[in-house]
């Protein structure tokens, strides 16, 4: 999979998260914090991931950034199993479905391939859009 494809795919499920708001305030408090604390580390996780790849469009050899990127990518797809198993009871069975295809399609990836073909700026630049999401989200939740 190529690391724009990955990024498109994360962009989407934090979009369709969003957009599941309403499920999401049905919620009880503690389910409702749970799904904020797990929203707000998938997005320090692509702050990470952002910094790292920013440090590879200047040392693309860098391979301790490499790592970090490839580490922090790796994390996010647990986190969204998370906070789907929380929303999971509120979810209908079509929006389930289409979670756990969402969820397939977050496989890890040569990360060190995608960067070598399309650099790794334009893709930090996306991991901070979908990051916004997920911050959006966490604050929503504890409005």
């Amino acid at each position: 999979m190529r690391l724009a494809a990955y990024l498109r795919r994360l962009s989407s499920f934090a979009e369709t998260i969003h957009r599941w708001l309403e499920e999401a305030a049905r919620l009880d408090e503690l389910r409702r914090e749970k799904v904020a604390l797990y929203a707000e580390e998938i997005a320090a996780t692509l702050s990470r991931a952002a910094a790292a790849l920013g440090t590879l469009e200047n040392a693309p050899d860098d391979r301790l950034a490499v790592l970090t990127a490839t580490r922090e990518l790796g994390r996010i797809a647990g986190y969204l199993e998370t906070i789907m198993a929380a929303l999971a009871v509120h979810l209908d069975g079509r929006k389930r479905a289409g979670v756990k295809r969402r969820l397939e399609h977050l496989k890890p990836f040569d990360l060190e391939a995608a960067i070598r073909e399309f650099g790794a700026f334009p893709q930090a630049r996306r991991l901070t859009a979908a990051e916004g999401y997920f911050r959006a989200l966490a604050d929503t939740l504890r409005a």
